[in-house]
């Protein structure tokens, strides 16, 4: 591996020679052990080099789903074992995920593959070069094909495996389906990746503080504190892997809904990540590493969220029903185990079930709902020591129901950190829209990778 010590000639970012190509496995290991102090949390190094193939096997970044790239000089002829290691200028990784959208005045919902950029590491002795900025753009190219470029490099060769000169010859998730976009989270600030082609979208989030004073625990307190009439009920059920999918299944159809009519009201193309089973299952899978680590011997949390019921028949021909629904996972910092401020539970998905309604939801009993939603979350964070609960970009109805329930809470617009960023590539990649074109809807946590 190459070092400032070592080389004597170090290219220039804009040199032809430079190649985007996939790392062998000991450029992998590599990578892993150099970035470790940056991602790495409450993970020592031994751990962190166990998690990265862990999440790489689960089932959404599994047989293809998901990509490591780098940035090299090495000649792209020249043949190379999995045990050896080139000279990595830069390097990243993409996940392939599921995407939905409708054109401006479109009545139809189209889905598509956009591709989730993570990991943009630069080694310490390349950096100030710009190599990571030539990645990118190359990337940001090479994603808008992927699918069918890697059928031609499958058909070259055979097998599974990285070939010789480190390129991965198997299928990928998004084979014969289109790419729309690509995204990426900056935790650099907005200003650099928009001069690559990823422009900004909406980065504020609300946080609510767990040691705020607790409210009453249990559902009769909460209808108490609520003034509910007598004959409203309030059920709560935890959201775990047997009832994942079909809230998934929920999500989405009233997504679709969402998105052809916000297409043909603001007369603008209407995105959004599909809500896939896999894609929850990835964050858990990470939540699971992770806290076996910093907790070990703790069995790992069952309730990763919460479903709100709340049925009216007092008075009514017909019961009335309101369900709200959140979906999140906990992220632990380093020294979690004793430093709750650096530990974080974030709702991945918060959805108010409007199928089947025709008129609004009664305003005190959908308050009721976000509010027992919004106490199970912060139960949740107090029992794994996080500090605080975060919910990503809450919509209008969101934020007033925000402001109803009482609880401490603080509005943040980051600039730096997890900035949700996205190169649009259009049907066929004909980029006939940009990214400013586009309303990303459900720009929530579980976007994120």
């Amino acid at each position: 591996m190459g070092s400032l010590a070592a080389d004597a000639h170090y290219p220039d970012a804009a040199d032809r020679s430079l190649v985007l190509t996939h790392p062998t496995a000991a450029e992998k290991e590599q990578t892993w052990r150099l970035n470790h102090g940056e991602w790495g949390g409450p993970l020592d190094l031994p751990m962190y080099l166990k998690r990265e193939p862990f999440l790489a096997s689960t089932s959404l970044a599994a047989n293809g789903g998901m990509v490591h790239w780098i940035l090299t000089d090495a000649p792209p002829t020249q043949p190379v074992s999995q045990h050896e290691k080139r000279r990595v200028l830069a390097s990243c990784e993409h996940i392939c995920k599921r995407v939905l959208y409708v054109p401006r005045n479109g009545d139809e919902v189209r889905e598509g593959f956009g591709y989730g950029i993570g990991s943009v590491y630069t080694y310490p002795e390349f950096r100030g070069r710009k190599y990571a900025a030539r990645m990118l753009r190359e990337l940001g190219e090479v994603l808008k094909t992927w699918p069918e470029e890697e059928q031609l490099r499958k058909k070259r060769s055979q097998g599974d495996e990285p070939d010789s000169r480190g390129q991965s010859n198997g299928q990928t998730k998004a084979e014969g389906r289109e790419a729309v976009c690509s995204a990426l989270w900056s935790d650099i600030g907005k200003r650099f990746y928009a001069s690559k082609g990823w422009p900004a979208f909406a980065s504020g989030h609300v946080e609510f503080p767990s040691s705020s004073p607790e409210s009453p625990l249990g559902t009769p307190s909460l209808l108490e504190r609520s003034v509910q009439p007598h004959g409203t009920s309030l059920t709560l059920v935890p959201v775990n892997t047997s009832n994942l999918a079909q809230l998934c299944a929920e999500d989405e159809a009233q997504l679709r809904v969402e998105l052809i009519r916000h297409a043909r009201e603001h007369q603008r193309i209407a995105f959004a990540f599909a809500p896939d089973y896999d894609v929850f299952r990835w964050h858990w899978a990470r939540e699971e590493f992770i806290a076996s680590q910093v907790f070990p011997g703790r069995q790992a949390s069952e309730v990763r969220g919460m479903i709100a019921t709340v049925v009216n028949t007092n008075g009514a021909a017909k019961e009335e029903k309101t369900r709200v629904w959140a979906i999140w996972t906990r992220n632990f910092g380093a020294g979690a185990a004793s430093s709750p401020a650096k530990n974080t539970l974030y709702i991945l998905r918060l959805v108010i079930d409007d199928r089947g309604t025709t008129t609004p939801h009664d305003p005190k009993t959908l308050q009721l709902a976000f509010d027992a939603i919004l106490h199970s979350a912060l139960d949740g964070a107090r029992a794994w020591h996080c500090d605080s609960v975060h919910l990503w970009n809450p919509t209008p109805a969101l934020q007033g129901l925000i402001a109803g329930s009482g609880a401490a809470h603080k509005f943040v617009d980051r600039e730096v950190d997890s900035i949700p960023s996205m190169m649009w590539y259009g049907p066929d990649g004909t980029k006939e829209e940009e990214a400013d074109d586009v309303d990303w809807i459900a720009n929530e946590k579980y976007c994120w990778c």
